[in-house]
């Protein structure tokens, strides 16, 4: 059959990229026409996406002494809120930090007197001054290591409240409270009742709520139609969500030159972190609409057929994404409203003498 068309349409051949046939011809060879719609969205594909937490959303709790944990007040996966009390821990660390605080705190107070005694009596020109400068000196050293005692209080988790009455009644705290530094959730847990932990590991890891991300690896050809902060829609399992570019990465993946792309998904989402699903980038951009029936490759190129008269001009078009249906093809000049063959494309592209596909 096909020995046989390309024998009856030999006459009809006239050059490389156009054609011309009689209203006859193009009534037998069934030759349809429409003109191609202009939609405003173009899906880019379907790739495979994972839900991430940003690591803005990620507070880890941990001490830099080694803690036994004396009490736990809260689960894995519970929700809690910023202030509320999470575990009480103890240490020998913490224990003599506290003793050495007291200690710098009666020292300071010592010299305090001392010092404001003998600058009484240095005005009166009863002791020598530099008895004064001496005694000053000494105060603004242990003002010095009062300090680094309350930070280094601070650091282990003391509150404000704490380490005032610490310095004022010179009261030892056994235990230590660990609360909340903000509502989420905890997503890990790495306290138990009885247990000890080692310095600066992580006990609490909260995860506070806000947008996910998407990642994905997405083709380099596809990721020259992206820009940073554009909006985009996300198709996964026949739900639609809004989204926008966060990052590109600057670099290809040289073995399956792909280059990874980080979107936005909003924090009412019903995806999950660590999901993996297929997802369908759509790009919100002016394109035409075609079947996939009217594209052929012409030269290694995606072409189609333009009707111009009874002329039939083949161009080529840029295909910027497609489903299992339709072409979106980048608008151009040549085919502002006009109309493109749609059937019978294979009759043309044989009167061209390409018999590739």
């Amino acid at each position: 059959m096909k020995k046989l068309i390309i024998i009856t349409i030999l006459p009809f051949i006239l050059s490389a990229k156009e054609i011309t046939l009689s209203d006859k011809e193009i009534a037998t060879w069934g030759i349809k026409e429409s003109i191609p719609k202009l939609v405003s969205s173009v899906p880019l594909g379907s790739f495979i996406v994972e839900v991430a937490t940003p690591p803005t959303l990620i507070q880890t709790i941990s001490l830099p002494f080694e803690a036994q944990v004396v009490s736990l007040n809260s689960a894995l996966y519970q929700k809690v809120k910023k202030g509320e009390l999470l575990a009480k821990v103890t240490g020998t660390e913490w224990i003599n930090a506290q003793k050495s605080a007291i200690s710098d705190a009666i020292e300071l107070r010592h010299h305090t007197h001392t010092a404001e005694r003998k600058n009484k009596l240095c005005k009166e020109e009863i002791i020598p001054k530099k008895e004064c400068i001496a005694a000053n000196a000494e105060l603004n050293t242990d003002k010095i290591k009062v300090a680094a005692s309350k930070a280094l209080l601070k650091s282990y988790g003391a509150t404000e409240q704490m380490i005032q009455n610490l310095f004022t009644n010179l009261k030892i705290y056994p235990n230590i409270p660990i609360f909340s530094p903000t509502d989420g959730t905890i997503i890990k847990l790495n306290a138990y009742p009885g247990k000890s932990s080692k310095p600066s590991s992580a006990l609490f890891v909260i995860q506070k709520k806000g947008a996910y991300w998407l990642e994905s690896d997405l083709p380099l050809d596809k990721t020259k139609l992206l820009k940073e902060k554009e909006i985009v829609t996300i198709n996964i399992d026949g739900k639609e969500y809004k989204s926008s570019i966060v990052q590109i990465a600057p670099i290809l993946n040289q073995k399956n030159q792909t280059r990874h792309v980080r979107l936005t998904i909003s924090q009412d989402s019903d995806l999950l972190p660590g999901m993996r699903t297929n997802a369908t980038l759509v790009l919100q951009k002016d394109v035409l609409k075609i079947e996939q029936k009217a594209v052929i490759k012409y030269n290694g190129k995606h072409t189609l057929f333009i009707k111009k008269d009874n002329k039939f001009i083949n161009i080529p078009i840029e295909v910027l994404g497609e489903d299992s249906r339709y072409y979106y093809i980048k608008p151009s000049k040549e085919l502002k409203n006009i109309p493109i063959v749609v059937s019978s494309v294979a009759v043309l592209k044989n009167m061209l003498g390409e018999d590739d596909e």
